[in-house]
């Protein structure tokens, strides 16, 4: 015989007092999400110039070091043929 496990009981979250009906917790969520978004400091554009460079030489890189594998592994397979 398989032992049985007992029941598993839903978990629901307890709705604090005062935290409102539904509508008043999406307002409330949209002022904290707007407050939030207030804190955001954007980059400067010299800053998103640097970025840019350093990923466009990085997915350069990337690319020139897949060329040469890609060489070097089709003139093995070649050898073999």
């Amino acid at each position: 015989m398989k032992p049985t496990l007992p029941e598993a009981k839903p978990r629901r979250r307890a709705i604090l007092s005062g935290e409102g009906n539904l509508f008043t917790r999406i307002r409330q969520f949209l002022t904290e999400c707007w407050a939030e978004l207030k804190l955001v400091q954007r980059p400067t554009k010299q800053e998103v110039i640097s970025y840019s460079m350093a990923v466009l030489i990085v997915i350069l890189a990337s690319a020139a070091y897949l060329a040469v594998l890609d060489l070097i592994l089709a003139r093995i397979f070649a050898l073999f043929r």
